[in-house]
């Protein structure tokens, strides 16, 4: 008899402490918070390509060059993008970007163009920065350095001959820029782009040309209407709402032979 009471009174014990971690099971269970939240929102992409992009180029032989089409990059976003475009060209088959940049002669009171304008072929993306220059005319890469004072911007200016220039990437790291589209000076916002260089065309040769950038004799100045960007290594910068068009261009070694396909990646 006393064994039984002994284990009704375990039984009793287990019934209890089971009875109390239920009870807790409960009040936890029952807690009460302080507020909860959630947000949905739909993703969009940053970067919008437009223009032909995809090319067929056909039949083509080694040793050729062959230019694509061009293929137009803006940035959707309210907030710069700092890109990567590659490609996954094979050996012997060399791959460059080049771009357009329109030169205009403007008002030095608005910063409007109002005369004559030149355009101009340089590289974006490529092992060598190459350039086109008018006949009779000198130009010249113009950064703004820091504290942004004239006569040490001029003289870290330089000079850009046709074809291939011995360059680091553009911006140069000396190159602060000066809020180009802040600053109220610009005629370029239509592209909205405020990072990169500003390239000057001045007729005359290089004696002339920097004889008339010391003097600031600029009414005759073709001068940029939007900034541009070179860098070897295929990395861009787009500001808000800006684009920026690339024409690749494919250089065939001699000796590539079959059907090649090149990809351009941007990331």
């Amino acid at each position: 008899m006393k064994g039984g009471l002994k284990n009704i009174n375990m039984n009793k014990k287990i019934t209890i402490i089971m009875l109390s971690v239920f009870a807790i099971g409960l009040v936890v269970a029952g807690a009460a918070y302080y507020g909860v939240f959630s947000a949905s929102f739909e993703v969009l992409p940053s970067i919008i390509l437009s223009g032909t992009c995809d090319d067929t180029l056909g039949v083509v032989h080694d040793g050729d060059t062959v230019v694509g089409s061009e293929c137009t990059l803006t940035n959707d976003a309210d907030s710069e993008r700092d890109l990567r475009i590659s490609n996954n060209a094979t050996e012997g088959i060399e791959v460059s970007y080049k771009g357009t940049l329109t030169l205009g002669q403007k008002n030095l009171n608005t910063w409007v163009l109002n005369g004559d304008t030149k355009t101009i072929n340089y590289t974006i993306i490529g092992d060598e920065f190459e350039v086109d220059v008018p006949e009779g005319y000198t130009l010249i890469y113009y950064p703004n350095t820091e504290g942004d004072v004239f006569t040490t911007n001029v003289a870290n200016s330089i000079v850009l001959v046709k074809g291939i220039n011995d360059i680091e990437n553009l911006p140069i790291e000396l190159d602060v820029g000066d809020d180009y589209c802040g600053n109220g000076n610009n005629y370029a916002h239509n592209d909205g782009q405020c990072i990169g260089a500003k390239l000057w065309l001045i007729e005359g040769d290089e004696t002339a040309a920097s004889a008339k950038l010391n003097s600031w004799t600029a009414s005759e100045f073709y001068f940029e209407t939007e900034l541009i960007q070179y860098n070897a290594e295929g990395e861009i910068t787009l500001s808000p709402g800006a684009s920026l068009t690339i024409i690749p261009v494919y250089e065939i070694g001699v000796g590539v032979n079959g059907t090649q396909e090149v990809t351009t990646t941007i990331e």
